[in-house]
């Protein structure tokens, strides 16, 4: 009895935490987002850091990069990093926005250099320091869809927010091909309410990585180069060090990259792990909401019992509808073979959460990263490259 009364209650949480991230992406979704009053004019140097796009391609970025592009005004800049070996490759984009925004202030830096920090955005981002006039930096990843007005939305934001930085959620709109199905159900049903949640409280410590605005003076008086580029997740170093901070109402989107399920499933382990080091309670206290885990452990112990495999069947089931329903309230709409694939990631998630708490390390950009932070090791980095 005690142990069905545990099991019953256990789900009952898990569904009231589905109907509260329902209700709360449903509440974002519906709002206009930015806001169309002039910004206090304050000039801004906005970083987009590219990948090696030869493993990556250009579709990944592209977008992203553009949306940002087609918002620059007079006081603004936006200062794209390439690598060199990209630079022949990239050349018929780049034209073509040049042609398109004539007006716009695109300043193109490219690098041969290897890194001189162990994480390969924090390289990019010290060069791409060196040639920004602004007095706010926008700091965004390279695969981050902006929607029209958002700059001029978050520096107004930002001026009347009194934090030292802001900071803004994203969501992933698109299934294709079908491994981003687990990126957009990470990013969409795991990780957005959750911020649209700790953003109804109030203040937090840690930054987003799809878009974080702060002050230039405040960066380079409180942030050392070196010690955040030994970070995995500089968005939440940053965080820890620009304090206050405000996550903005404005969400951005993203473009999926995996392309293999073996991507996708790595990628899903890096975010886990990641999360699991920087907030090891917060990543213990998710078994809150996962009942399946606890009906799984009862079909092991009782296999010939009816009311484990009911309790199991029906929270894999509610699992998915209710994925389903914030996917679809964020504009990712599915399709059937996608429903039919979530009845294993409603296990998957379970398995996930279990394997974030083994010592196993986490690969990055070539990096293995056993914890949170790595020693760089300038020689190891050069016999690489």
């Amino acid at each position: 009895m005690f142990s069905k009364m545990v099991l019953v209650l256990w789900s009952c949480a898990g569904l009231v935490w589905w109907v509260v991230a329902w209700r709360l992406v449903t509440t974002d979704q519906r709002k206009k987002g930015v806001v169309s009053e002039p910004a206090p004019r304050r000039t801004l140097s906005v970083f987009k850091p590219l990948p090696c796009l030869s493993t990556q391609g250009l579709r990944v970025v592209a977008a992203g990069v553009e949306s940002f592009v087609a918002q620059l005004d007079p006081e603004s800049e936006l200062l794209l990093g390439i690598h060199e070996a990209d630079r022949d490759f990239t050349a018929p984009f780049l034209d073509r926005l040049r042609a398109e925004y004539p007006k716009a202030r695109i300043e193109v830096i490219f690098r041969s250099e290897p890194d001189d920090t162990a994480n390969p955005k924090i390289a990019w981002q010290k060069i791409l320091a060196l040639h920004a006039k602004g007095e706010l930096w926008l700091w965004s990843d390279a695969d981050i869809i902006a929607p029209a007005g958002f700059l001029q939305s978050a520096r107004l934001e930002f001026a009347r927010s009194g934090a030292a930085m802001m900071t803004f959620p994203y969501v992933i709109r698109e299934t294709s091909p079908p491994p981003a199905l687990l990126e957009a159900l990470f990013v969409n049903v795991e990780f957005y309410p959750g911020v649209l949640l700790l953003r109804k409280l109030g203040p937090v410590d840690f930054g987003l990585g799809a878009a974080m605005l702060f002050q230039r003076d405040d960066f380079l008086r409180q942030v050392d180069w070196a010690e955040i580029g030994a970070w995995l997740a500089d968005d939440f170093f940053l965080g820890q060090k620009l304090r206050p901070v405000r996550i903005g109402t404005t969400t951005l989107a993203t473009v999926p990259a995996s392309s293999t399920w073996k991507d996708a499933l790595l990628h899903d382990l890096r975010w886990t792990k990641t999360i699991r080091w920087n907030r090891p309670m917060g990543s213990f206290a998710r078994i809150l909401i996962m009942p399946v885990l606890g009906w799984l452990g009862a079909v092991a112990l009782h296999p010939s019992h009816f009311f484990p495999w009911l309790g199991l069947l029906g929270m894999i089931q509610a699992d998915v509808f209710f994925a389903a329903a914030i996917c679809h309230r964020t504009g990712c709409h599915l399709k059937l073979r996608d429903l039919l694939r979530m009845e294993v990631w409603s296990l998957w998630r379970i398995l996930l959460w279990l394997l974030c708490w083994l010592p196993w390390p986490v690969l990055w950009s070539g990096t293995r990263w056993r914890g949170p932070r790595v020693e760089f090791n300038r020689e190891i980095e050069l016999t690489r490259t």
